[in-house]
């Protein structure tokens, strides 16, 4: 039996999108840019600290862009809501609140 390698780029991905947060602070910038209040107000339970952490993470990924007071998701982040739809639909069919 040969032995199971993942890819690399696959396994980057994930490396950050996996990290507690992320995910959900790109559900929250995936329809428009919003302030880091509002932000944390999406998430409610994440501390400030640690979403300035995350923030600073996905946009050194190229994620997430900072302008004008505002974070929203950069074109290669755009490039994920199709996975994040995927990932809502899944939570709508296979789990309950």
């Amino acid at each position: 039996m040969s032995e199971l390698t993942l890819c690399p780029k696959y396994e980057h991905v994930f490396k950050w999108l996996g990290k507690r947060w992320n995910g959900l602070i790109l559900r929250c910038l995936s329809n428009q840019p919003l302030k880091f209040t509002q932000i944390s107000t999406c998430l409610k339970t994440c501390s400030d600290k640690v979403l300035t952490q995350r923030l600073k993470e996905l946009q050194d990924e190229g994620i997430v862009e900072h302008i004008d007071s505002y974070y929203q998701l950069s074109e290669k982040g755009h490039a994920l809501k199709e996975v994040l739809e995927a990932v809502q639909h899944f939570a709508d069919q296979h789990t309950t609140p």
